[in-house]
């Protein structure tokens, strides 16, 4: 009979407490008789108070019963194991974790492995991925007959049923777990989720904890607990974390959601939290480093990754009105962390009230909302210990009076050659981001700019040195100053963000790109989210370290794209709309695995130029090369030609089918050594595939194939099997596939001769897909 699940509410002022009301639910009902009893009683959730905590009481849930030499027998397991996946990455990645715990043997791991390389060449998204029913297999086996307890931290946002896993719970193995990790809130919108869906749960009891008696020494001692736990975790990964540090930080992010909450305030703690606590002083220097603070910010933004507030910053907001919001947004006000304080300003203006920041001149963040003031001559020159600065709809009033201007001078140079992070959203860029206030930006790490009208992009050229993270989204902008395609960012060495989402673009720039400084490139990731209107030619060329590109939206112009010399492993253009999309450049992408291309109807049907080479040979010469040549021309004189090492990469052209089935291309196959030769039907020497069509029709068209290994040992030729059985293997689903249709004439895989003992081989197969140029 199925178990309804139950709610629970626990009384407990302490984390041992609470501990120790889960051992009791925990213990082995001895007076049992049947073995099999519904898996739900054997899984409790545990909800922590309003979600506080409850890592931290699963961990002294685990010390308790490690550390007990007389633990009674109902409490008593053959192993823990503890399923950390508090940070979500996908079903497939919480299964290595469990095989890694059980310390399975390596063939197991290697059919992850195989998986997992597999989905990369089919372009399968990270969070997709599914478990393995053969490693389910392996961990059922592996772990039967056995009494277990299963410690979980789930990052994801749904139930997960530990069955599927392999974990096929007995009346005497239990599963204790919970959502997210240390340091969330309010996450009892989950449990509802999960026990309105009743039917499809998996748990028989959640647990919350509430206090006894008010106890206002409980919440200090909960977030000191969370804190360490987070830093015995050893995910933060710096010696500058201490557990008093790190409860520090989450107080901070406290603090600011309440300041937020009554004013509608936007902290944007997704973005700035680890800006917050360095500029702040949160999180300080390093004695001894004197690179820009660079370990702090490293520790901050290591912590910022693990401390994901599981919150709504502004809880009561969706009951008000929408017009009443709307209000709310626009009062004219400025707040600063540092102080805790929001000041609402009558009017906006405050050019006139010179006093206002002079008592607190030791601001280090400051947010100025819908403000009026002279961008000359600002009110906060006077903070000199300013760090982030936040201009938000503020509006420009000229100075009229030139008295002390020798003096605001020295001011404005003191207070913006401190800045560390600057935001300026709907405000005039004209004066604030002039090249005269860039030039003494030198030691800005951060830019956000949102919302700017006719900016000119040009003068950031050759100058903010020490940026790392710059944001231009949603704005108008243009280029008065006549660079080449890739000065724009030339000196900015130590970028590692670029985000150009949402842009318009109206003169003197139509070319985006990084190869200026692309020697030393640390640029990491780049957002053009929402489409940029005005673009032409996008370039990562030579961005050694490139590991995240997000493209989507409308690219109305964009003809050219080039990621040569990248490490994109996915290069995902299916949310992008590019219709006149023409040339995709992927020269030494080493680690390319899958192009996800945009649907039909948003992009061209061929590219006029296509060139691809994943082998990693930087030289190719008439005397070293096996390539098919046809008289002088060398392949990589074509506007299209692909050279990929491994045969799997081909799918990713399964698109342009029609446009190759009418058109030339030279395609080279290299096959790596440790390439396992592919025997489908029968001897390695009867390997090599043809293509025929249902109509027994034969149409050979020769291909190119060079072979690496065999460029090295010429006498060794058994690898061009693996490569032509790779070539037929690639485009065997997709055969079969389309022989399934009702026409009877889609082609089939039939057997062909083996690979002739040439320097110079042709694969001659039936499909029109791959064909030499001429």
């Amino acid at each position: 009979m199925e178990i309804e699940a139950s709610y629970q509410v626990i009384k407990a002022d302490t984390i041992d407490a609470a501990a120790e009301r889960i051992l009791d639910e925990l213990k082995e009902d001895t007076a049992s008789t049947t073995r099999w009893i519904s898996s739900k009683e054997n899984v409790i959730y545990f909800d922590g108070w309003d979600g506080l905590g409850a890592s931290a009481v699963l961990r002294a849930v685990v010390q308790r019963l490690v550390a007990s030499d007389q633990a009674p027998p109902e409490l008593h397991f053959d192993q823990i194991i503890r399923i950390n996946c508090s940070k979500w990455e996908s079903r497939r990645a919480m299964q290595r974790v469990i095989a890694e715990q059980l310390k399975l043997p390596d063939e197991v791991m290697q059919m992850l492995d195989a998986q997992d390389e597999d989905d990369d060449y089919r372009g399968a998204d990270h969070g997709s991925r599914a478990e393995l029913p053969q490693v389910a297999r392996e961990i059922y086996q592996r772990i039967q007959n056995r009494r277990l307890l299963v410690i979980f931290y789930n990052g994801s946002s749904e139930e997960i049923d530990l069955t599927n896993f392999g974990f096929h719970l007995y009346s005497s193995n239990k599963v204790l777990w919970t959502f997210q990790g240390a340091f969330r809130l309010k996450s009892r919108m989950k449990i509802d989720g999960a026990m309105k869906t009743a039917a499809g749960t998996t748990t028989g009891l959640f647990l919350s904890a509430a206090s006894a008696d008010e106890n206002a020494a409980l919440w200090p001692d909960l977030v000191r607990h969370e804190a360490a736990e987070l830093v015995a975790r050893k995910s933060i990964g710096h010696s500058i974390m201490e557990p008093a540090r790190v409860a520090d930080c989450f107080l901070y992010l406290l603090n600011l959601c309440g300041m937020g909450r009554h004013f509608t305030m936007d902290y944007d703690l997704a973005t700035h939290s680890s800006n917050y606590w360095v500029c702040d002083g949160i999180i300080r220097q390093l004695e001894g480093d004197t690179d820009l603070d660079d370990s702090s910010w490293r520790a901050a933004e290591a912590l910022r990754r693990e401390m994901l507030l599981d919150v709504d910053y502004y809880p009561d907001h969706h009951y008000l009105p929408s017009h009443l919001l709307k209000c709310a947004g626009i009062v004219p006000c400025w707040t600063s962390p540092t102080y805790r304080i929001v000041q609402i300003l009558d009017g906006g203006a405050i050019s006139s009230r010179v006093d206002i920041f002079q008592h607190f001149n030791k601001l280090a963040v400051l947010k100025l909302s819908h403000c009026t003031f002279s961008f000359l001559s600002p009110p906060f020159i006077c903070c000199h210990y300013l760090r982030f600065l936040w201009l938000d709809h503020c509006k420009d009033q000229e100075e009229i009076s030139d008295d002390g201007a020798a003096g605001k001078e020295e001011g404005i140079r003191r207070c913006f050659g401190r800045l560390w992070v600057l935001v300026v959203r709907y405000t005039p860029c004209d004066q604030i981001l002039s090249a005269q206030m860039m030039d003494l930006m030198a030691q800005l790490r951060e830019l956000n700019v949102m919302g700017a009208q006719d900016w000119d992009l040009g003068q950031m050229q050759e100058r903010l040195p020490n940026i790392c993270k710059l944001r231009v989204t949603k704005s108008t902008i243009h280029c008065s100053r006549s660079l080449s395609e890739n000065d724009l960012f030339s000196g900015m060495n130590k970028m590692d963000l670029l985000d150009f989402s949402g842009n318009r673009i109206t003169s003197g720039m139509t070319n985006l790109s990084m190869a200026g400084n692309s020697k030393s490139s640390t640029l990491e990731t780049i957002i053009i989210d929402d489409g940029c209107v005005g673009l032409e030619q996008i370039s990562f060329k030579g961005c050694a370290n490139l590991k995240n590109v997000s493209l989507r939206g409308l690219f109305e112009v964009l003809f050219s794209l080039d990621i040569s010399g990248t490490p994109v492993k996915t290069l995902d253009l299916s949310a992008m709309e590019v219709p006149k999309l023409d040339e995709l450049i992927a020269l030494g992408c080493n680690k390319l695995c899958a192009i996800l291309w945009p649907p039909e109807g948003k992009r061209r049907e061929n590219l006029n130029k296509l060139r691809i080479d994943t082998t990693g040979v930087t030289v190719r010469s008439s005397a070293s090369s096996l390539s098919v040549k046809y008289g002088s021309r060398e392949p990589t004189t074509y506007d299209k030609y692909i050279f990929v090492s491994d045969s799997r990469l081909l799918r990713s052209l399964l698109v342009f089918k029609e446009y190759f089935d009418r058109n030339y291309t030279h395609v080279e196959i290299s096959s790596p050594s440790s390439r396992i030769a592919v025997d489908v039907g029968g001897s390695k020497e009867k390997s090599s595939r043809i293509i025929k069509s249902g109509s027994g029709n034969e149409h050979l068209v020769p291909a190119s194939i060079q072979n690496q290994q065999q460029q090295q040992q010429p006498e060794i030729i058994d690898n061009n099997a693996s490569v032509y059985a790779g070539v037929a293997d690639t485009l065997k689903d997709h055969v079969q596939q389309e022989g399934e249709g009702d026409d009877g004439n889609a082609p089939t895989i039939t057997q062909i001769w083996p690979c002739p003992p040439a320097e110079n081989c042709t694969l001659m197969t039936a499909t029109c897909t791959y064909k030499t140029s001429r």
